[in-house]
C-alpha cells in the first residue's frame, strides 16, 4: 500500500547555481511538505518526529525506497542534496539517494554509502546493474550515528558527487539518460536511517501565462460523482450530456469506468458500465466520437473482451444495446516503453494526439500525432509535436478541442505551479507541424500537486479535470469556468434525424460534409438506425455542402454557410429521404447561378458530378429538370430565367456523356412556390432547380 502526505511550502529563492536557481524542492520534514511515498514493504516501518524522517527495515537483501515526484530538467545544472544519518544495522547496509528513477521499469540512478566507509555509483534497468563506481573507499564518509551529507551536481557537461563537501567522483552527464521522474532515497539490507533534508536546486524560466489572470470558478464535483474513492480521467462528450470517468475503488489494479447523464444542468448517480468496458485491470475512456457512438479506450482486449492484453488503444461502437467487443486500434510504427498510454481523438475521428514514450523523447512521454489512412484502416506513424510542446519532462493527458486545433495536456517539463500542471496550446498550421508556445492555465486552475485530463465540451463553457485539492489524499473531479482567452475557437454542433419521406421511419443513412465551391469531403457521419438521429460538429471558416446516401433512396443535398465566425451554436436539420421511385424529386440546393443569370457556379459542379454517376449507375433513368424561380418581377421573364436555367443543368449532364434523350427540362417560373413567405431565406427556397424521376 502506498502512504500519501499532503502539504506544500512555497520557498524563496536563494542565490546558488545563477541569479534565477531556486530550490525546486526543499524538504526538512518539520512538516512534510512532498508527497512521499514509501515502497511497500512489510519489513519497513517509517515516521516522521517533528525534525526527522526516520526509516526502519529489517530484511537482508532486498533494495527498498522511497520517493516523490519531481521534474529535474537533466540538461541544464542542478544540484541534489540530503543529510541522512545510519541508525540501525551493520556495515553491510547501505543508503543514499536516487534520481531520474521510472519504478514500473525498475530503473534508476543511484549514489548509496555504507558505515564502513564505502560508496558507490550505478544504475539499474530492472535486474540489470551498470556500475559507474564500484565499492570505493572514502576518509570522508562517517560511521552510524553520524550525518553524512550526500551531494550529487552537475555543472555543464559532468555529475559530481561529493560527500561532506569532499568531491569523491565525477562521471560524464552523457551517461545519465533520466527514465523517469521519480527521486528519494534508497536503502539496501537490515538498516535504518534518519533524514534531516532533501534539498534539489536548478534553474527555472518564468511561467508562461496569460498577462492578466482572470477570475476562475473551479469547484469540486459533489456527491455521488465524487466520492471516497478515487475518480480520474473524466471525459465529457461534445455535446456536453454525458461524463465518462475512471474510478479507483479498490486498490491501484483495477480502475473501472462510470458514466453519468445530465439531468436538468446536474449530473446524475453515475451507473458503471459492464461487460465489455470494464475487465479486471485498468479500464479508461481516452475518446468519444462527435455522435456519441464511438469511445477510444486505452489498453488492447482479448478476443472475447474478457481481459486486457496489451498496452495500446482499442475502439468499441455502439450496437442497438450495446458496446461492442473492443478492437485494437492499429498504429503503424507504434512504440511504447512507458507504462503510460493516452490518447485524444479529434472531433473528425480522423486524427489522434498520443502521449508516449518512443525512444525519440525530448524526455520522458512525449505528445504525438497519428492520422487515420481509410485505405489501409490504419493510423499513420506517430509523429512528434516538437520540441515547442515537448519538455524535458512528461507531457500527459493529451485532449484536442471541437474546434481541431486547440489542446490542452498536462506538463512537468514546462514550468508551472506543482508537479504537473495543464497547459494550452494552439495549431498553427493545418496539419499540427507548428504549435503556440504553451500556455499555463494559471494558480487558479492548477495546483501544487497533480492536475490533469481537462475536458471541454464543444460549447467551451465549463472543462472538467482532476486535481489533488482541499488536503485530500486522493485525485477528484472538478470543473472550471473557462475564460474567454483559454476557450477553443467556436464551433457549430448540428444535429437532427433522417427519416424516409413518406413513412417518415428513422433511417440508417451516411451523411458527407464538403468544403464547397471545390467538394473537398472533410467529414462523414452516419444517423442511428433507432431512431434516424446524427450529431457533428463544423468549425467555422467554410461553406459546407452535405448529402446522404442510402441504397434506394434518392440523395438529398443542401448546405449551411458558416464562412463568418459567430459564438458558438446549435443547428437542427432534419433530413428527409425520397425512395428511388418513379415520380421522386430531388430539389437541388447545392446548384448556384450567377445573379440573374444561368451561368452554373463552380460550387455547384460537386452535387451536379453526384447526379451524374447516379444516372451512370441507373442506365434507364429518365428525368425531368424543373426550374424554379420567386415571385418577385416579370412572371414572364422568370419563366424564361427558370428554363434557361434547367437547360443549362441538362447540358452539364450530357457534357459529361449522359444522353440528352433521357432529361427533359421545364421553366416553371414562380407557378409553384415553396413557401408564400416574404424573407430572403423564404424567397431563396423558391429560387431552385429540382429534378423528377419520370421513369427508371
Amino acid at each position: 500500500m502506498k502512504y500519501f502526505l499532503l502539504l506544500f511550502l512555497c520557498c524563496t529563492s536563494p542565490l546558488f547555481l545563477s541569479a534565477q536557481t531556486h530550490y525546486l524542492m526543499q524538504e526538512d520534514f518539520t512538516s512534510p511538505s512532498y508527497t512521499w511515498q514509501f515502497q511497500s514493504d512489510s519489513n519497513a516501518q517509517y515516521h516522521y518526529d517533528g525534525q526527522h524522517l526516520s526509516i526502519d527495515r529489517s530484511h537482508q537483501t532486498d533494495r527498498f525506497a522511497t520517493y516523490t515526484h519531481l521534474a529535474i530538467n537533466p540538461k541544464t545544472d542542478y544540484k541534489i542534496e540530503a543529510l541522512v544519518k545510519q541508525t540501525k544495522g551493520g556495515n553491510t547496509g547501505s543508503y543514499g539517494i536516487h534520481w531520474g528513477s521510472h519504478f514500473q521499469s525498475r530503473s534508476t540512478f543511484s549514489f548509496i554509502i555504507n558505515s564502513s566507509g564505502s560508496f558507490k555509483i550505478y544504475s539499474s534497468w530492472g535486474k540489470r546493474i551498470k556500475e559507474f563506481t564500484a565499492w570505493r573507499k572514502s576518509a570522508a564518509i562517517r560511521g552510524k550515528g553520524q550525518n553524512n551529507k550526500l551531494t550529487i551536481h552537475k555543472r555543464k557537461e559532468t555529475i559530481f558527487f561529493s560527500i561532506n563537501e569532499k568531491e569523491v567522483a565525477e562521471i560524464r552527464a552523457s551517461k545519465v539518460h533520466f527514465q523517469g521522474g521519480r527521486i528519494g532515497l534508497v536503502l539496501n539490507g537490515d538498516i535504518g536511517i534518519n533524514v534531516d533534508y532533501f534539498h534539489v536546486l536548478q534553474d527555472k524560466s518564468a511561467i508562461n501565462q496569460l498577462a492578466n489572470q482572470p477570475a476562475i470558478i473551479k469547484e469540486k464535483l459533489p456527491y455521488p460523482i465524487n466520492t471516497e474513492a478515487e475518480e480520474l480521467m473524466p471525459i465529457v462528450s461534445y455535446d456536453g450530456k454525458s461524463l465518462y470517468f475512471t474510478r479507483n475503488e479498490h486498490d491501484e489494479q483495477a480502475q473501472e469506468i462510470w458514466k453519468s447523464t445530465l439531468e436538468d444542468e446536474q449530473w446524475g448517480a453515475p451507473i458503471k458500465l459492464g461487460f465489455p468496458l470494464n475487465t479486471p485491470g485498468h479500464n479508461n475512456v481516452m475518446g468519444i466520437s462527435t455522435d456519441n457512438s464511438k469511445l477510444i479506450l486505452s489498453n488492447t482486449y482479448s478476443e472475447d473482451g474478457l481481459s486486457l492484453t496489451h498496452n495500446g488503444y482499442s475502439m468499441t461502437e455502439w450496437q442497438d444495446d450495446h458496446w461492442s467487443i473492443p478492437k485494437k486500434v492499429k498504429i503503424s510504427s507504434y512504440i511504447n516503453s512507458s507504462n503510460i498510454a493516452e490518447t485524444s481523438l479529434s472531433v473528425t475521428g480522423k486524427s489522434m494526439v498520443l502521449s508516449l514514450k518512443t525512444g525519440y523523447n525530448e524526455g520522458m512521454n512525449d505528445l504525438y500525432l497519428s492520422n487515420y489512412t481509410s485505405y489501409i484502416h490504419s493510423w499513420s506513424g506517430p509523429r512528434t509535436l516538437g520540441k515547442v510542446v515537448n519538455s524535458f519532462g512528461n507531457e500527459s493527458a493529451p485532449f484536442l478541442a471541437a474546434d481541431g486545433k486547440t489542446l490542452y495536456f498536462s506538463s512537468e517539463g514546462h514550468s508551472g505551479y506543482g508537479d504537473m500542471d495543464i497547459f494550452m496550446s494552439r495549431m498553427l498550421d493545418d496539419r499540427g507541424y507548428e504549435w503556440s508556445e504553451p500556455i499555463n492555465l494559471g494558480p487558479e486552475i492548477n495546483t501544487p500537486k497533480w492536475d490533469g485530463y481537462f475536458s471541454i465540451p464543444a460549447k467551451g463553457d465549463w472543462a472538467y479535470m482532476v486535481s489533488q485539492s482541499d488536503g485530500a489524499a486522493q485525485l477528484d473531479i472538478y470543473r472550471v469556468k473557462v475564460p474567454e482567452a483559454l476557450k477553443p475557437d467556436p464551433v457549430v454542433l448540428i444535429k437532427g434525424r433522417v427519416l424516409d419521406a413518406n413513412t417518415k421511419k428513422p433511417l440508417h443513412a451516411q451523411l458527407y460534409f464538403e468544403s464547397l465551391p471545390k467538394g473537398r469531403r472533410l467529414n462523414a457521419v452516419r444517423s442511428k438506425g433507432t431512431d434516424g438521429s446524427y450529431q457533428i460538429i463544423l468549425p467555422y471558416g467554410e461553406h459546407y455542402g452535405y448529402y446522404t446516401q442510402l441504397e434506394g433512396y434518392l440523395s438529398t443535398h443542401d448546405n449551411i454557410d458558416l464562412q463568418q465566425k459567430e459564438n458558438y451554436q446549435e443547428i437542427t436539420r432534419d433530413i428527409y429521404l425520397s425512395p428511388l421511385s418513379e415520380g421522386s424529386f430531388i430539389s437541388l440546393n447545392n446548384v448556384y447561378f450567377g445573379q440573374g443569370s444561368y451561368e452554373i457556379l463552380e460550387a455547384s459542379h460537386p452535387e451536379l458530378d453526384r447526379l451524374i454517376r447516379l444516372m451512370r449507375s441507373s442506365e434507364t433513368m429518365e428525368i425531368e429538370i424543373g426550374g424554379h424561380t420567386e415571385r418577385r418581377g416579370s412572371a414572364r421573364l422568370n419563366k424564361i430565367l427558370s428554363q434557361d436555367r434547367a437547360d443549362a443543368v441538362k447540358a452539364y449532364l450530357v457534357q459529361a456523356g449522359i444522353d440528352e434523350k433521357r432529361i427533359k427540362t421545364k421553366g416553371y417560373g414562380s407557378s409553384k412556390p415553396i413557401t408564400d413567405g416574404t424573407t430572403e431565406k423564404e424567397r431563396k427556397q423558391n429560387r431552385r432547380v429540382e429534378y423528377t424521376i419520370l421513369s427508371l
